[in-house]
């Protein structure tokens, strides 16, 4: 990822990046706080600064960020369920550095069914990560016009053991569900497609990376125009991301044979979309734990709110002081009244239909945690 486990560190890595000639700023957090989680919680031990950077307040984005060209490069935000109190806080730096919001550009994966997919209960009931997912899309359509909200990773399945078929399927059905949520959330589809990422692992071949996004193309152009009564249009951008681990010796991927082989496995994923369909849609087959049989996936899963690990990541106990140190002061420095009326607004902004992010963003400001945000959340969805 970031190969930091220091907000101060992944400084210094992405301003040598930008000096080298780099415009996008890859930005990883670590699994405490991709899972809502103050670096000082108890259930954070052994994850802070495991495969990225512990970011609990805007402080420490500030640390992340500082000196860096906001307005000229494109933050590549690695966070799914917890996507958004991430992205409003670099939003809010981005502005104290003084960039221009139409400026700013970036993604963010925001992708909730592939984490519920993967990685069983996460720190939202299904649902309510889902309408999260829709707040973050609205927010981003309203108040960040070069961004890209939603990332369909389909080439997750595939590392985790999904074969190319179950891999589109996954990265159909799941960009549908989204499409779906938020045409039932007042949103236009067609704006909100635009801006969406498909994302699959590339074949063996080249040939073979072509039929899969081929297949992708056709299903996706008839369950999004088709599903939801879309115009014709541009579909959203499809890319190759990052290659798992490839088939073993002798394994054949559907589709290196040229046309014909692409639309076997056009077939093959059509068939896995028509048993989702039939289960309800992508969120139910989630809710009911349907989604490892149905895609063939592997491991991942983890029992509760928050991931373990087998052994704790060797430098953490040192980053957790520190950052431990550092909620204590922040916790002490700003004004407790002014955090406790945002948090309140927050919590009465979920349990009502309101957009989420802009009391999230007042929090935030007022130096609120992640953590203190996400519990906000967590006690109106669930209590």
């Amino acid at each position: 990822m970031t190969g930091c486990d220091t907000a101060a560190a992944a400084n210094a890595r992405l301003h040598h990046l930008v000096a080298a000639g780099a415009r996008v700023l890859p930005l990883a957090f670590d699994l405490a706080t991709r899972t809502g989680l103050d670096s000082d919680a108890p259930a954070a031990w052994g994850l802070v600064g495991h495969r990225g950077v512990p970011v609990d307040s805007v402080d420490d984005m500030r640390v992340l960020l500082g000196g860096l060209p906001l307005d000229r490069a494109f933050a590549a935000l690695a966070a799914d369920t917890c996507a958004a109190p991430l992205l409003v806080l670099h939003q809010l730096v981005a502005e104290e550095h003084g960039a221009p919001v139409h400026r700013l550009s970036g993604s963010v994966g925001n992708d909730v069914l592939k984490d519920l997919l993967l990685h069983g209960p996460g720190p939202f009931p299904p649902r309510a990560a889902l309408r999260l997912a829709g707040d973050v899309a609205a927010y981003c359509l309203a108040e960040l016009p070069r961004w890209r909200f939603l990332s369909v990773a389909g080439h997750h399945l595939a590392r985790a053991g999904a074969d190319p078929a179950r891999e589109i399927a996954f990265t159909v059905a799941a960009g549908t569900e989204y499409l779906r949520a938020a045409r039932a959330a007042g949103l236009d589809p067609r704006a909100v497609a635009a801006r969406v990422t498909l994302s699959l692992a590339p074949a063996v071949t080249r040939r073979a990376t072509r039929a899969k996004l081929r297949a992708l193309r056709r299903l996706w152009a008839r369950a999004a125009r088709d599903g939801l009564a879309l115009p014709p249009g541009p579909a959203p951008l499809l890319r190759v991301a990052a290659p798992p681990p490839g088939p073993g010796p002798g394994r054949r991927v559907p589709g290196e044979d040229g046309p014909q082989r692409a639309a076997a496995l056009e077939a093959e994923a059509d068939a896995v979309l028509e048993e989702v369909a039939a289960l309800g849609g992508m969120l139910a087959v989630v809710e009911a734990g349907r989604g490892p049989g149905l895609f063939g996936t592997r491991g991942g899963a983890r029992s509760g709110a928050h991931p373990r690990l087998a052994r704790p990541w060797s430098s953490s106990r040192s980053v957790r002081a520190d950052q431990t140190e550092r909620l204590a002061k922040l916790r002490a420095w700003r004004v407790q009244p002014a955090v406790d009326d945002c948090l309140r607004r927050l919590h009465g902004a979920a349990r009502g239909d309101g957009n989420v992010l802009h009391p999230m963003r007042e929090a935030l400001a007022a130096r609120a945690t992640v953590g203190e945000v996400c519990a906000a959340l967590r006690e109106a969805w669930t209590g």
